[in-house]
C-alpha cells in the first residue's frame, strides 16, 4: 500500500511543480487559447496541460523499477505493455501538441488515433471476449475484437476530448473515474500494473487540478484531454474487460464508468446530426453547456458533473466487488435516474445552440 500511496502523492507533485514551467512555455511559444463565440472563457489561457499530466504520470514509474517487492516484479512482467502504452501516448501528446498550435484537422487526429489504438491492440491491449450477466463469456472473433478494440479506444480518447470544455471538468472527472479503477484492481482485480498506472493519472489530475479549476490559469489543450482519454481507454481494456473475477468483467461495469463522457458524447452526435451539421462540428451542445445556459457558474455546473461522476464511479465499484440483488437495483435505480436527469437537461431548449 506504501508504493500506491507514494505513486499518488509523487504523481500530485510532479505535475504540481511542472505546470507553471509548462504555462510559461505556452505563452513563450504561443500556445494559447483565445475568446470565441462557442468558448465560455474570458482573456487568453495558455494550453498545453498535457505536458504536465504526462511528466506527472511518467515520473513514478522508473523509480517503481528500483523497488523490491511485488509491484515492481508485476511491472516487469508486464514490460512490453507499459512500453506500448507509453509509445501511444508520446505519439498522442505529440498530436495534440501540434493541434494546440495549428489546430489539427479532425480527420488527421482521427488516423493518429486509429494508427495508436492499432499499436495498442498488437501490443496485448486487446478485448478477447465479453462477460454478459448470468456468468455467460462470450469469445470474440479475432475481427471483432479487433474493431471492437479499436472503437473503445478511439471513442474514449474524443469523448473525454470532447468533454472538455468547462474549467477543471475532465480533470475531476478523470480523477474520481481513475480513482475507481484503481481500487478496482487492487480489492476485486488484483492487477498491480494497473493500479499503479490508474493512481499516477489520479495524482497528475489532482496536481494540474488547482491550475485548471475555475478561473483556470492553463488548460489541458488537446495534448491534455486526448492524452488522458488514451490512458483511461487501455486502462478500461485492462480493467474491465480482460478479468477473471466472476463480477468485474460485465459489460455494464465500464458503460457505467464511463458513463458520463459516453452519454455526452453520444448526445452531441445525435444533436448535430438532427441538424444536418458536421459531427466533428464544434458547438455547445455539450451536458456543461446546458447546465451554463440554466445559469449555473463554471464551479456550479463542474461541481455537478464531479457529482454525477463520483456516482456513477462508486456505482461500479460495487458492481465489482459484490452484485446482490439489493446492490443490482439499487444501482440501475440510480443510473437510470442519472440518465434521465441527462436526458431532460440535453433536451432544454432556453438558448439557441
Amino acid at each position: 500500500m506504501k508504493t500506491y500511496f507514494a505513486t499518488l502523492i509523487l504523481s500530485a507533485i510532479v505535475t504540481f511543480l511542472v505546470t507553471p514551467f509548462v504555462r510559461r512555455l505556452a505563452f513563450r511559444y504561443g500556445a494559447v487559447d483565445e475568446p470565441s463565440e462557442r468558448k465560455v472563457h474570458r482573456g487568453i489561457i495558455p494550453r498545453l496541460g498535457g505536458l504536465g499530466i504526462y511528466l506527472g504520470v511518467l515520473m513514478p514509474i522508473p523509480l517503481i523499477f528500483l523497488l523490491d517487492n511485488e509491484i515492481a516484479a508485476n511491472l516487469s512482467q508486464k514490460a512490453h505493455l507499459l512500453v506500448a502504452l507509453f509509445l501511444g501516448a508520446t505519439i498522442i501528446l505529440g498530436l495534440g501538441i501540434y493541434d494546440d498550435f495549428k489546430e489539427a484537422k479532425p480527420s488527421l487526429k482521427l488516423v493518429f488515433q486509429m494508427g495508436v489504438a492499432l499499436l495498442l491492440y498488437f501490443a496485448g491491449f486487446e478485448i478477447r471476449s465479453l462477460n454478459i450477466p448470468g456468468g455467460s463469456e462470450v469469445e470474440l472473433p479475432f475481427v471483432l475484437g479487433l474493431m471492437l478494440t479499436c472503437l473503445w479506444i478511439v471513442g474514449i480518447t474524443n469523448a473525454i476530448n470532447l468533454l472538455d470544455g468547462i474549467d477543471g471538468l475532465v480533470t475531476g472527472v478523470t480523477g474520481f473515474i481513475s480513482l475507481a479503477l484503481a481500487l478496482i484492481n487492487i480489492v476485486t482485480v488484483h492487477d498491480k500494473f494497473i493500479a499503479i498506472l490508474t493512481l499516477a493519472l489520479a495524482g497528475a489530475c489532482i496536481g494540474f487540478l488547482p491550475y485548471n479549476f475555475s478561473p483556470a490559469r492553463i488548460f489541458l489543450g488537446d495534448s491534455g484531454s486526448l492524452l488522458i482519454g488514451v490512458f483511461l481507454a487501455c486502462i478500461g481494456v485492462e480493467s474491465l474487460f480482460k478479468t477473471s473475477t466472476e463480477n468485474s468483467g460485465l459489460l455494464i461495469i465500464p458503460m457505467i464508468l464511463f458513463g458520463l463522457p459516453l452519454f455526452d458524447t453520444t448526445s452531441v452526435m445525435i444533436t448535430r446530426a438532427r441538424k444536418g451539421r458536421s459531427i466533428f462540428q464544434a458547438d455547445k451542445s455539450h451536458v456543461h453547456h446546458r447546465l451554463l445556459q440554466k445559469g449555473l457558474s463554471q464551479k456550479q455546473a463542474s461541481y455537478l458533473l464531479y457529482t454525477v461522476s463520483a456516482t456513477l464511479s462508486f456505482i461500479a465499484v460495487l458492481f465489482t466487488w459484490k452484485q446482490t440483488p439489493e446492490i443490482i437495483m439499487g444501482g440501475i435505480c440510480v443510473v437510470i435516474a442519472v440518465v434521465c436527469w441527462l436526458i431532460w437537461l440535453w433536451k432544454l431548449r432556453n438558448r439557441p445552440l
